[in-house]
């Protein structure tokens, strides 16, 4: 069962909801900044943390898709690190309006789990998050402060998304937009032109940006790329509601006078 943080949108304005769906170890705290900033510019904001979903990739993909089959019309879902296999995995299940994949695990063998991560993968228990910097590339303190929301992780969903399960299945028909860092590590812009090419997707580079686009010096950046691509990949559709919302509010200022 997922658990969801709610960040309405300052005015409504897009027909489509955001689900945020966060990296292994993460939860609804590694979207809050980035949820607020969607926010502010009119998106309706989900966070879902899904440390706690049995069954992997598939089970998590299963459980996003029944929350967003609760939303009254098809979301945008927006996944970062193994939350873009899962937003992967729930597009098979769900009719949805796009997909935006920021920073997608694809085969990432660079991730260093350590002795006692290790172990406990091979054991199947929860595996702590990694100590290394290549997956969390950034500078203290925001490093810290994403540290202090990560917790232990499904060691099934930890297996399967270091395997990058899934980060080649291509959804037909749907807006699809890859967002990666020109100094990923995980993910370097070879890799991303691959993913982006097997998924049919647009790609779209944050200059400077690591493997951790949703902190750190890249994050507002990150945040308009993947405002202004959704607005002109979905168009006319998505802005029917802005429109109204624009014209009912000119209509109660028209009123006060």
């Amino acid at each position: 069962m997922v658990t969801v943080e709610t960040l309405a949108g300052e005015g409504p304005r897009y027909t489509a909801p955001m689900v945020c769906l966060p990296a292994l170890w993460a939860g609804p705290a590694s979207w809050r900044s980035a949820g607020a900033l969607l926010a502010h510019r009119g998106w309706h904001c989900h966070l879902v943390d899904i440390r706690g979903v049995p069954g992997g990739i598939a089970g998590r993909g299963t459980a996003v898709g029944a929350y967003a089959a609760t939303l009254g019309a098809p979301p945008v879902l927006v996944g970062h690190d193994a939350g873009a296999l899962v937003a992967l995995a729930t597009a098979g299940r769900t009719p949805i309006a796009a997909l935006v994949l920021v920073a997608p695990l694809h085969a990432p063998r660079a991730i260093r789990l350590g002795a006692r991560g290790t172990l406990a993968l091979v054991l199947g228990r929860p595996v702590p998050p990694p100590v290394a910097s290549d997956w969390l590339d950034l500078l203290a303190p925001d490093a810290a402060v994403v540290r202090a929301g990560l917790g232990p992780e499904d060691a099934r969903a930890v297996r399967e998304a270091l395997s990058g399960r899934g980060a080649s299945d291509a959804v037909p028909s749907v807006p699809t937009l890859v967002v990666a860092g020109t100094h990923d590590r995980l993910l370097p812009p070879s890799a991303a032109s691959t993913v982006a090419r097997a998924l049919g997707a647009e790609l779209a580079s944050v200059d400077g940006g690591g493997h951790w686009l949703l902190a750190g010096a890249a994050w507002q950046a990150t945040v308009r790329l993947v405002h202004r691509w959704l607005v002109q990949a979905l168009g006319e559709p998505l802005l029917d509601r802005y429109a109204e919302a624009m014209a009912e509010r000119a209509a109660d200022e028209t009123d006060e006078e």
